[in-house]
């Protein structure tokens, strides 16, 4: 018996299942696909078999099949994490430095998932670089879609260590804000979304 010869490509898109329906209900004859939802994304596998009358040389194949990934790939999606920071009734408010047009303005810190890694995860590592500080990642509060496309989602967060200090190391200015205070503070307009879910958590 002669078995068909299996040709494999894979990727990790930093999209959900449900959004990838469109490309995949059009994948071209002859190719499947299998998916796996992780943390990070969806790792999608395409798969092309070939018979053993089929003369194309690999590299044609294995390109096909790649042109086929980057439509999905066109689903890869910039996420942004955001941590409320809470402590003693407060939640920890950063104000921004730069770039220019946003400098003076207020946020949750955070900042870009990278590849491979979950936004759990990417907020802890964040949190480490902007503030010098460890801390425990909770539930998701909610989620916004920014002007650029990119997903912002924020979590909760809790210090670690609860004595340890928060240090601006890439914002001009940090503030604990009790549920009066949030609305103090000239917020970016995506965070100013959040408020009401924060302030609801204090």
């Amino acid at each position: 018996m002669t078995y068909p010869r299996i040709l494999r490509v894979a990727d990790l898109i930093r999209t959900t299942e449900a959004e990838l329906q469109s490309v995949a209900a059009a994948l071209p004859r002859g190719v499947t696909m299998a998916t796996a939802e992780l943390a990070a994304g969806v790792l999608v596998t395409l798969e092309a078999r070939r018979n053993w009358w089929d003369r194309r040389p690999r590299a044609t194949v294995l390109n096909s099949l790649q042109q086929v990934m980057d439509r999905f790939r066109a689903c890869d999606q910039v996420v942004v994490v955001a941590a409320a920071l809470f402590s003693d009734g407060r939640v920890l408010a950063a104000q921004r430095g730069h770039p220019p047009a946003l400098a003076g303005k207020w946020e949750f810190p955070g900042g870009k998932v990278e590849k491979g890694e979950s936004p759990e995860r990417a907020l802890v590592r964040e949190c480490a670089e902007e503030l010098d500080v460890e801390v425990s990642v909770g539930a998701e509060i909610a989620r916004e879609r920014l002007d650029d496309g990119a997903l912002l989602i924020l979590f909760s967060a809790r210090l670690v260590d609860p004595r340890a200090e928060p240090k601006a190391l890439e914002h001009q200015e940090l503030r604990w804000l009790a549920a009066g205070q949030v609305g103090s503070v000239a917020w970016l307009p995506a965070n100013q979304n959040f408020s009401g879910d924060v302030i609801r958590r204090l």
